[in-house]
């Protein structure tokens, strides 16, 4: 239950906009000739408010607050005196036609304030959820997707599927498109158990080959390879979450890398994990399989480096390695990719002194054999963007001939190219990159798991958003509705 502090009269009835502030004024000036005289009591002899609607503030309100059980809307609104009885049944039997909320359709004919609804779904609603469902883009949702044919309270539908998604863009599209793919009707009440079986069946079992299989596994690939933050550290600090329910920010690196991933969430100075459908996947059991298969990862590293050491340096390379484990695995990634790198730039070097092949289909055969397409993209951010222009030039030239294996080396390219825009603060640059990469893509889900990041974050959303809405286009922007 959510605490809340009980205000004086005039600042709640302001707050549920049935008082302005000339009103308020007008009511202590009088008060202010005669401090017996309460503050609802010239609100009511003003005209303002009625005085049941003044002594449900006064008397129910405050209790109200405190009662874990919530009643439906309209009997709160009855309470309060600001529709009748009359008034609810027309709107219900309205409701049957429209499939709206009782609240919209209270805003809709006139008979309450937006300010006013939102007020008494904040403080007396079931969920704060509520409030958000009002809104146009969540209606636009229910219609683009034809909720109101599958559900009795499409609306009540969406708002149990917020309880899983914690209202991500990406995951609840594709909850509603499942749902919206089913031929099932779902009947007023059972909401629940019905979301509750279709995303353990959709989603969580077998995960990995599921529709949002792709998505998660990204997360769960720089979660595992992050660069930032040893992943062990980010294993520890995510299960303190998951086990705690949440803990207080502190602006530690592995904190705010977890918020990047979008893995945990940050609410008023607490952390917490960004969903139930992540809690369900990346449970406990899960994190602790992690950490053993990291902590024999760098077991492994250990004893190849004390193998590889002379005998005289293996202490201080132990110690080391002890230490820094990444760095070592990251120094030996490197030398490896030099060792690609050395034979590829002789190779692109020599290409260039070849004639040209007069035949298209020998050109492309030819290509997809050369290191450009097959072998494994170097660390070298130089080495990255001259392999990657070198492809797009191969890619002009071709046209349709271009080979599957190098388009799939390119796609990877512009996803890395996009994030080294991105952390350049070149995020326009980095998005227009995102957006070349093809839904068929195998770099489709990172390029998506990214722009849905760009779109989300404080710094770069509202450019994202800009952006995107100036565009006609963009595969990997399909999660923004």
């Amino acid at each position: 239950m959510k605490n809340v502090v009980i205000k004086p009269l005039g600042k709640v009835l302001k707050q549920a906009g049935l008082i302005s502030d000339v009103q308020i004024r007008t009511v202590l000036e009088i008060q202010s000739k005669n401090n017996q005289v309460k503050f609802g009591k010239i609100v009511v002899s003003q005209g303002i408010l009625k005085q049941k609607t003044v002594d449900f503030f006064v008397e129910q309100f405050p209790r109200l607050l405190q009662q874990p059980t919530k009643e439906p809307l309209g009997y709160y609104l009855q309470k309060a005196s600001l529709i009748d009885a009359q008034q609810i049944e027309t709107l219900l039997e309205e409701q049957k036609q429209t499939k709206l909320l009782l609240g919209e359709l209270v805003v809709e004919k006139g008979l309450l304030k937006e300010k006013t609804l939102k007020f008494f779904l904040q403080y007396l609603g079931k969920t704060e959820n509520e409030v958000q469902l009002l809104s146009p883009s969540y209606q636009e949702l229910i219609k683009s997707l034809h909720l109101e044919t599958k559900a009795a309270s499409p609306y009540s539908l969406l708002k149990e599927i917020f309880f899983w998604t914690g209202g991500h863009p990406l995951l609840t599209r594709e909850i509603c498109r499942i749902i919206s793919d089913a031929k099932y009707f779902i009947s007023d009440g059972s909401e629940e158990i019905f979301i509750k079986q279709l995303i353990k069946e959709y989603v969580i079992r077998d995960w990995e080959i599921k529709a949002l299989g792709g998505y998660l596994k990204t997360i769960q690939y720089y979660l595992l390879n992050n660069t930032i933050c040893p992943p062990r550290r980010l294993l520890r600090q995510y299960l303190q979450i998951l086990e705690q329910g949440e803990i207080q920010a502190n602006q530690s690196q592995e904190q705010q890398e977890l918020i990047k991933l979008g893995l945990i969430v940050k609410q008023e100075n607490k952390l917490k994990v960004s969903n139930r459908i992540y809690q369900s996947i990346f449970n406990s059991d899960w994190v602790h399989k992690q950490l053993s298969a990291q902590a024999k990862k760098l077991q492994t590293n250990f004893h190849k480096a004390r193998k590889t050491t002379p005998r005289n340096e293996q202490i201080s390379t132990a110690t080391q390695i002890e230490n820094e484990p990444l760095s070592q695995i990251g120094a030996f990634i490197v030398g490896l990719g030099l060792l690609v790198i050395a034979p590829l730039v002789i190779v692109l070097n020599n290409s260039q002194d070849q004639p040209a092949l007069e035949n298209d289909n020998l050109n492309a055969q030819s290509l997809s054999q050369s290191t450009l397409c097959v072998a494994p993209i170097p660390s070298n951010l130089a080495s990255q963007d001259d392999w990657r222009l070198r492809l797009q030039q191969e890619q002009q030239n071709l046209q349709q001939q271009f080979p599957d294996n190098c388009q799939r080396n390119l796609d990877k390219l512009i996803v890395l190219n996009a994030l080294k825009l991105g952390k350049e603060n070149r995020v326009l640059e980095g998005i227009n990159n995102l957006c070349q990469i093809s839904v068929t893509s195998e770099s489709f889900n990172q390029s998506q798991f990214w722009l849905s990041r760009w779109y989300n974050s404080a710094d770069w959303g509202e450019q994202t958003k800009t952006y995107l809405n100036s565009i006609s286009d963009c595969p990997a922007a399909k999660f923004n509705y």
